[in-house]
């Protein structure tokens, strides 16, 4: 039931899911006048943000059961939050919805309020990324590496065979070389620089791939002799 169950919610594109922010309007807009129809769309919100996190989980235990089984090797490594870069940029979101508010306050037949917590609101659901950093999972089987990567509305799903990695070396992130970065920040400094075998790269649009895990010395030692 499990394994049907992954499948049917790594079915759906993140693009669908993240839909839910404009039920968070629809909240604001109808509070006042019907609760009980606006908690409607609380369900909406509530259920768009359980199916993002049961997505993640359902793609962790699916490359367990493909790539390392029940016993077989998995070391998970989910960078978190950077909570100070978050506070900052949500201040400067605050501000700016106080001013747009003011402006608009009275439009549309909705309060200044109103108009302030649906901005808020909605930038913070549908902007998750500009505000959080993008979600980032790796993961360590025996035979590679898995990465699921979420910068926005849409999803990369990666598993890289150590037979196709030629070297995992650390470094400094440098954005006008041919990168791809898969890391929570986008001003990520320090991390792994992955270059494969393949002199046409990883895929046909990932040449070289950098990575930033949380814990870079437990990732390094997860990984095999030859790449230590």
């Amino acid at each position: 039931m499990k394994p049907f169950l992954d499948r049917f919610i790594l079915g759906f594109p993140v693009l669908f899911l993240k839909q839910y922010p404009y039920a968070w309007i629809a909240i604001v807009a109808l509070w006042p006048r019907s609760p009980s129809l606006a908690s409607l769309f609380v369900g909406i919100v509530v259920l768009g943000l359980v199916s993002l996190r049961w997505q993640t989980a359902a793609w962790i235990s699916h490359i367990q059961r493909e790539h390392a089984g029940k016993d077989g090797k998995f070391y998970v490594d989910q960078p978190p939050v950077v909570w100070q870069t978050a506070a900052r940029n949500i201040a400067v979101l605050i501000a700016c919805s106080i001013l747009g508010a003011y402006i608009l306050r009275g439009q549309f037949g909705l309060s200044f309020w109103q108009l302030l917590i649906m901005l808020v609101g909605f930038s913070i659901f549908y902007q998750d990324t500009r505000f959080f950093g993008a979600a980032v999972t790796y993961i360590i089987t025996a035979t590679g590496i898995a990465i699921r990567f979420v910068p926005g509305h849409i999803d990369y799903r990666l598993f890289l065979p150590f037979r196709e990695i030629n070297r995992i070396e650390e470094t400094a992130y440098q954005p006008d070389h041919n990168w791809d970065l898969f890391a929570r920040l986008r001003h990520t400094k320090e991390g792994l620089l992955m270059t494969p075998k393949n002199p046409n790269g990883f895929t046909r649009r990932i040449e070289k791939l950098f990575i930033a895990p949380q814990d870079r010395d437990k990732f390094l030692e997860q990984l095999p002799h030859g790449y230590r």
